[in-house]
């Protein structure tokens, strides 16, 4: 793929990623308070939704691409596919980003191991002191400090094993994990980072959640035990602690909290799809009024294939009739340009056959001469409304 075409698409992803987290990071706390905590955590799933929903082709009539327009110094040579050099930089830069972050990741994730003793038994030993966790994601095992039985009382240690058993069941580590990942694939956006810490907070009280349900009145010795942890060491991203950074006084005062009936349940998950269809349809619509978003996010189809598309609407098959788009002609005043450029022209044919609302992109020098070729351009009128797509690439020696 393209550079230009990789930036368009991780752009697409990031722009439904980031409406996702800020919708989530709006709603999760009057959603906890109306639906529990177990509703407001599956809240979670709306970024992950909503950069793939950006990558979908947005529906209505395709966007129909012309073929290209070369441009050379040298008579008689095509010019290749060109692309700015600044579109190379920013892919590296973030794939450089996405590197570092894994690296950092993974080198915590060995640290903790290291400390770890009793590797190869059913319960992992960490230093004392440590709260109690899972850790690992296909084959989860739980870690449990060495002076587990001397801080906490039997009771307590049945709570702290049902949290975590909790945490298996509802497969939290690869929540986190996955979670982990698309923080580092938006690494340079703030927001990602503290919604990872917010995610982990929702889990937290989720799964605390989820063992109230099961045990039912059972809040006050389970909070005690929740009381005797000052905090869990920096844990990897595929590890769940029985401790989280969470305000202790609002974890326990949520244990206290009457479990939300089957209806409210219910009418959260309806809240929950009915959130994600809106999200769907704004970050299709948001993408869809940027230029960039656009080429990639609808289907295209090039002008020497379209006599085979039969299942197209027959007034897109019309643009057969719009011939070849011209070379441009250089103005004087840019002879002494040098080098490779691509430029985009998107516009729309009108009543009389003519483009209308021309948008040219690319190098600023070359915008004008664009927009003059493609104004002066003409199909027949049979094509009104029909949005068209030329590229220009340029050799200049």
């Amino acid at each position: 793929m393209h550079p230009e075409a990789w930036l368009d698409t991780l752009w697409q992803a990031h722009t439904g990623f980031t409406v996702g987290l800020l919708a989530v990071l709006l709603l999760r706390q009057p959603w906890r308070r109306l639906a529990g905590a177990q509703a407001a955590y599956a809240l979670w799933l709306l970024p992950p939704w909503l950069a793939l929903a950006a990558l979908l082709p947005s529906t209505g009539l395709p966007t129909l691409m012309l073929p290209a327009v070369y441009v050379s110094a040298l008579a008689g040579l095509p010019a290749p596919n060109a692309t700015s050099s600044w579109h190379n930089g920013w892919l590296a830069l973030w794939l450089a980003g996405v590197v570092t972050v894994a690296l950092v990741q993974t080198a915590r994730h060995r640290r903790y191991l290291r400390q770890l003793l009793g590797r190869g038994q059913t319960a992992w030993r960490a230093p004392a002191g440590d709260s109690p966790g899972l850790l690992g994601v296909w084959r989860p095992r739980l870690v449990l400090p060495v002076d587990f039985r001397q801080r906490f009382d039997a009771d307590e240690r049945r709570w702290i094993v049902a949290h975590e058993a909790a945490h298996a069941r509802r497969l939290d580590n690869p929540a986190r994990l996955l979670a982990a990942m698309l923080a580092g694939l938006a690494w340079f956006n703030p927001l990602a980072w503290f919604a990872l810490a917010a995610l982990r907070q929702d889990q937290e009280l989720a799964c605390d959640a989820a063992v109230m349900q099961r045990h039912p009145g059972s809040w006050r010795r389970y909070g005690l035990a929740l009381l005797k942890l000052d905090g869990a060491n920096s844990l990897p991203p595929a590890a769940s602690a029985w401790q989280s950074h969470h305000p202790l006084k609002e974890r326990i005062m949520l244990l206290k909290k009457v479990a939300p009936s089957v209806g409210a349940r219910h009418a959260a998950r309806a809240a929950l799809v009915l959130s994600a269809l809106l999200g769907f349809g704004a970050v299709q619509a948001l993408n869809a009024g940027s230029p960039d978003a656009a080429s990639a996010a609808r289907p295209t189809a090039r002008h020497s294939e379209l006599s085979d598309l039969t299942a197209l609407p027959s007034r897109v098959k019309l643009i057969e009739s719009c011939p070849q788009m011209p070379r441009p002609e250089i103005p004087p005043e840019l002879n002494d340009l040098k080098g490779q450029y691509k430029l985009e022209a998107r516009f729309r044919i009108g009543a009389d056959g003519h483009p209308e609302t021309v948008k040219v992109q690319g190098d600023p020098r070359l915008v004008d001469m664009i927009e003059k070729t493609v104004r002066a351009y003409g199909c027949k009128p049979g094509l009104a409304g029909t949005e068209l797509v030329q590229q220009f690439f340029f050799k200049l020696d």
